[in-house]
This record gives structure tokens, sequence and C-alpha cells, in this order.
């Protein structure tokens, strides 16, 4: 069977949606929901059975090849595609999420700290382990400029999507990261974006602001979200919108054959 490539991080892996299952609609169960989420076996097989890549996996009916690992950062998605065979692959989905925030190109072991939260943590548990990761870590937030950074990876992508023209693929921004779209750098990728209209911008790309708008994140669907942390991830019926309108993006590009 065909696959289908999603590359990305929490957005992609659907963080948050198994404070929907069944267990967690009793409110002493949803109390001890705690932010990072650990989750059980059961609610990641609950989590895979409703995020939105596995309904348009359905829908194209190919294998669902999830790999959510990347912390937020394109440039581990970005690596990790430069890495991989995808000879069996039809689709590809590339998610961007919050850009200016993450480890960059020269991090790509899955033991490095990634998010924002994991290198704050690394660096203040008062503990002197691993110095020589320590000391990069340092050097890297004092030399990032992210206005290099993602043009760097934009090039980069740019270059490797160019390789890949006999797959049909898809990216997805789901947070603001003060790109301008219409700008002659960077408007080749709404080639390949699904848009998401607002009633502030009919051209929104942002998927976020769209969920936003239409209180589908996990909090402001979960009836007893005031008892855990505020979750912003696209909740039950976040992710079937969002699949729902990307399948109406695959098939408008499948009848005008625009890929």
């Amino acid at each position: 069977m065909k696959k289908v490539l999603f590359l990305g991080s929490s957005n992609t892996f659907g963080v948050g949606l198994h404070t929907f299952r069944d267990y967690y609609m009793f409110e002493e169960n949803a109390k001890t929901l705690v932010w990072p989420y650990v989750q059980t076996e059961e609610d990641n097989k609950f989590i895979d059975s409703v995020r939105w890549t596995h309904i348009v996996s359905n829908y194209l009916n190919k294998e669902e090849l999830n790999i959510s690992a990347a912390g937020g950062s394109p440039a581990e998605s970005l690596h990790r595609l430069q890495n991989m065979d995808v000879t069996n692959v039809d689709y590809i989905f590339f998610e961007f999420s919050g850009i200016y925030n993450y480890f960059d190109r020269y991090f790509h072991n899955d033991e490095y700290p990634k998010t924002p939260h994991e290198i704050e943590s690394f660096l203040t548990n008062g503990k002197n382990d691993n110095p020589e990761l320590r000391d990069r870590i340092l050097k890297w937030l004092i030399d990032y400029d992210a206005n290099e950074f993602i043009d760097e990876v934009l090039k980069v992508l740019k270059e490797k999507l160019l390789e890949l023209s006999d797959k049909k693929i898809i990216i997805l921004f789901w947070h603001d990261n003060n790109i301008n779209f219409a700008h002659p750098k960077y408007n080749w990728m709404t080639k390949y974006m699904v848009k998401f209209p607002t009633n502030e911008d009919k051209f929104n790309y942002i998927v976020h602001k769209w969920i936003s708008e239409n209180k589908w994140t996990v909090s402001d669907e979960h009836p007893y979200s005031d008892f855990f942390t505020n979750d912003i991830h696209a909740g039950l019926i976040g992710n079937k919108m969002v699949a729902d309108k990307i399948i109406s993006y695959i098939n408008e590009k499948e009848t005008t054959n625009s890929w």
C-alpha cells in the first residue's frame, strides 16, 4: 500500500486529543491531566484513531506514516526528509510550528532537548551532566539569528521539494511566524499551502488562527478544561475540521490537475 508521510511535531502527533477519551470525561479523572502530558498506551491508541492525519490517510486509502518527533523544529523534519526513502510515498505533509524557538540543523539526535521547556530544564537542572552539550546549547542561544535560520531552512526545503516533484506536497503553517507570504522570497510556498479563511483574512494560511477563531482548541472543546493546562492544540472537532479542509483542498487539486 502506498503511504502518506506526515512530518511535524505536536500538531501532527495530535497532542491533547487523549483528553477526549471517555476516561477523562469524568471530573476526577480530568483533574489528573498535567502538562507536559504523559500518555498511556490507551491514550496513544485513541490519539492515533482520531487525529487529522488518520482521517486524511483513511480518506486517501493509504497507509499513515506519522513522524511527529521534531519538537517543533522544521529543520528537524527537513533533516528527516532528506534522509528518508520516500519511494513508496504519494503525499508529503510538512508542518511548520514555532520556527523561532527551537533547535537548528545541528541537533538531530532524539536524546537532545528540543522544546524551550526541555532546553530550560536541561540548563537549570543544577547538574554538570553532558557539559559538551551544555556548551553547544549556550553557544547556539548566543549565535542564533531567527531570520537567517528561517531563510536557510526554506531555501533547503525548496530545493528538496523540487527534487520531489513526483510527490503531492502540502505545507501547513500552524502558527504565525511573521512571514509575509506575498513577498517574492516566500511566495513559492503558497503553491503547497491550504487556506484557512478567518473573518479578518480570507487568505489566511495559519491553521491556529482558524482553529482559535472557531473555538476548536482542546481547551475550547473539553468540558473540564478548567482543571488542566490551557491547551491550544486542535481538539476533537478541530482535528476533524482540519482534515475536512485538507480533503477539500486535495479534491480541488485533483479535479483541476494543479499539483
